[in-house]
């Protein structure tokens, strides 16, 4: 017999507490073994609990990184339009009201992204309120684009907090997984117990562990489901 570690995989970890659970069930007359495969069930059900919660955790960092990108594409926008309308209202380029705001163009900026484009987008409204002498509508730019950093500092933040998040759900998840895993080598303990000696009837309640699951092996599969026959001619060698 062997056990599942921490390196099984939870889709396993459910296959072979379902099998064993299934197979104690089989035996009616005997309630310690109809006890444990309850026992068996309800680990296995927290388990698949706790990784139902870090599945969702990681489907939810996707959204925060779409805003994130996004935020990056329209802030890129924005700037060029400020840098633009900074050029109209100088009546050329380079003249003295770019010179403020944009010393250096704008692509120093807009190539940047995350946490280095936020800080040199609150450098550039620091130019901008510098220009409101020479240029009345700086103020409403620097607004503008205050607005969007806002927005892409937001974003960055509900990226990070997705992320920690996942970590954190991992963790438990990998708490559960533990606990899991005690529980079954205590079962089969105890089923050793109920069958001394007996290493046939031993093996009869826990099925392979180095096997996929049955979902790890749909995924893959080229079309011919497993079955039994299978995995009987694998261990006889037929």
């Amino acid at each position: 017999m062997q056990a599942p570690t921490m390196n099984t995989p939870v889709s396993k970890c459910g296959d072979l507490a379902a099998y064993a659970a299934r197979m104690l069930g089989k035996f009616t007359n005997q309630a310690t073994l109809l006890a444990l495969g309850l026992e068996m069930t309800a680990a296995a059900a927290e388990l698949h609990a706790a990784q139902a919660v870090y599945e969702q955790a990681v489907r939810d960092i996707l959204p925060t990184r779409v805003d994130v990108k996004y935020e990056n594409y329209v802030s890129d926008r924005r700037i060029r339009v400020t840098q633009q309308k900074a050029e109209m209202a100088d009546g050329k380029r380079g003249g003295r009201i770019a010179a403020i705001a944009f010393p250096e163009g704008s692509a120093p900026i807009t190539r940047l992204v995350g946490a280095s484009q936020v800080q040199a987008m609150v450098d550039l409204e620091g130019r901008l309120a510098a220009a409101q002498a020479l240029w009345p509508d700086a103020s409403a730019e620097k607004e503008a684009i205050a607005q969007h950093r806002e927005h892409y500092d937001n974003a960055l933040i509900a990226r990070k907090n997705a992320g920690q998040h996942a970590r954190n759900m991992r963790a438990a998840r990998n708490a559960a997984k533990d606990k899991f895993i005690h529980k079954y080598v205590e079962i089969m303990s105890r089923v050793e117990a109920e069958f001394p000696k007996d290493r046939a009837t031993q093996d009869l309640f826990f099925d392979e562990v180095r096997t996929k699951s049955a979902l790890a092996t749909a995924d893959t599969s080229t079309g011919e489901e497993g079955d039994d026959e299978g995995n009987e001619s694998e261990t006889t060698g037929g």
